[in-house]
């Protein structure tokens, strides 16, 4: 995935904090422009990791 403001790659995005929840791991990241993404973590097929972006939170939020 890729940032939605500057496009770096997010995988390359310092992790700020991981989360478990009931469906898996909320993660918050946040990449070198300074954006803040949060994904959820799960297992996906064949026990493997799919990330998925939640949403962006407001700018005030931070």
């Amino acid at each position: 995935m890729l940032c939605t403001r500057c496009g770096w790659p997010s995988d390359e995005a310092r992790v700020l904090s991981t989360h478990h929840t009931s469906q898996g791991w909320v993660r918050y990241r946040r990449c070198v422009c300074g954006n803040v993404a949060i994904e959820l973590v799960t297992l996906g097929p064949a026990a493997g990791t799919q990330v998925e972006p939640l949403r962006e939170p407001a700018e005030s939020a931070l």
